[in-house]
């Protein structure tokens, strides 16, 4: 690449040129230095080369185009909701067969395709991935009316294209959610929230591999809080700087169902940035989308409720009267045993089938 970039009087100056080298000759040197290049690991192909001058590739341009094709590799419901246990927990089978009807299908909305192709084009050029192992991923190509323009993989931080060029997006992989088919997304909010109510057992109620005590009912969620604001994280390559493990912002975020304030996911890239202001920066005000059940002790049965979707408040507690069905589409509300398990309650009768004490 910085052979190409030097002017033909620095070549002229190459010891391995004469004073008499011709004009066919440099041509000809430049032509397999072209040529050479697009033939090293990394470099672009040569029809890339003579569009952009020996320059990195640029992400692909899916401008014009009318439709795009996605296939999910390892299928839509493994990509929407990748976690098998919660798959057969929260979903019933029609809510399955309908995320797997999703495995390969096509966007032709104009607005959603631009809205995606500039998300697409901040990729940076990192090298030519060919070899390299890969799976899983979201597989997409671009139609300009009948003919294919663009084809390339989406990873989480990456795509890789079918000429194997690999782009880096540093704030993450272009958003996919641009061209999510709409009727999964309600069951992906579902997925979302059953995740906070876990999280909230296993990582607030969870010290390494000690399990501790369940808190009073009426300080539950101020003892998660205190329990998370103590752990601190360690960054050796930052010089030893501290950050804590959870900033409030991450807290706050395992207490909300994400469809009521559309709140990000609780691991955004940024949240969990080495960022200290975000690491210090406190919130005020707690408030928590699920309850208590006060009979729920560590030793009770296994398919006790322990916390359940409730209207919002902060360290509330009661029985199935708190219980709400309307924080999701279709209505319904989760709750998680005191093993783990996490449901979706749909009817008042699959309500009081569950056990309370």
């Amino acid at each position: 690449m910085r052979h190409a970039g030097r002017s033909s009087k620095a070549l002229y100056r190459n010891p391995i040129f004469s004073t008499g080298v011709t004009g066919v000759a440099w041509v000809l040197s430049a032509t397999i230095l072209t040529l050479c290049y697009s033939c090293c690991p990394g470099g672009p192909t040569v029809s890339q080369s003579s569009e952009i001058g020996l320059g990195p590739p640029a992400a692909p341009d899916l401008a014009g185009c009318t439709r795009l094709d996605v296939r999910y590799v390892r299928g839509a419901l493994d990509h929407f909701i990748p976690d098998t246990a919660m798959q057969n927990c929260i979903l019933n089978e029609q809510e399955r067969e309908y995320v797997r009807s999703f495995d390969t299908w096509t966007v032709t909305d104009r607005r959603l395709i631009e809205a995606f192709a500039r998300s697409v084009a901040q990729g940076l050029y990192r090298h030519n991935a060919r070899g390299t192992a890969t799976s899983g991923g979201v597989h997409v190509a671009c139609y300009r009316d009948s003919k294919r323009s663009a084809s390339f993989t989406v990873y989480s931080r990456s795509i890789i294209t079918h000429e194997y060029n690999e782009f880096a997006y540093p704030a993450g992989a272009p958003d996919l959610t641009i061209v999510d088919p709409p009727g999964v997304k309600p069951l992906q909010v579902r997925f979302r929230c059953a995740l906070n109510l876990s999280k909230l057992r296993v990582v607030g109620l969870k010290r390494g591999r000690q399990r501790l005590p369940y808190p009073g009912a009426d300080q539950w969620g101020d003892a998660i809080v205190e329990e998370l604001r103590g752990r601190h994280t360690t960054y050796t390559n930052l010089g030893g700087m501290k950050k804590r493990a959870y900033p409030d912002p991450v807290i706050a975020k395992m207490f909300t169902c994400p469809k009521i304030d559309g709140v990000a996911d609780v691991n955004d890239a940024q949240v969990h940035s080495t960022d200290a202001r975000l690491s210090n920066r406190t919130v005020a005000a707690w408030r928590s989308d699920y309850a208590m059940n006060p009979d729920c002790a560590r030793d009770s049965p296994s398919d006790t409720v322990f916390l359940f979707e409730a209207p919002p408040g902060w360290n509330r507690h009661g029985g199935p009267e708190l219980f709400t069905f309307d924080n999701h589409d279709p209505k319904g509300g989760l709750v998680l045993l005191n093993d783990g398990t996490v449901k979706f309650i749909r009817t008042e009768e699959e309500l009081k089938q569950l056990r309370w004490k």
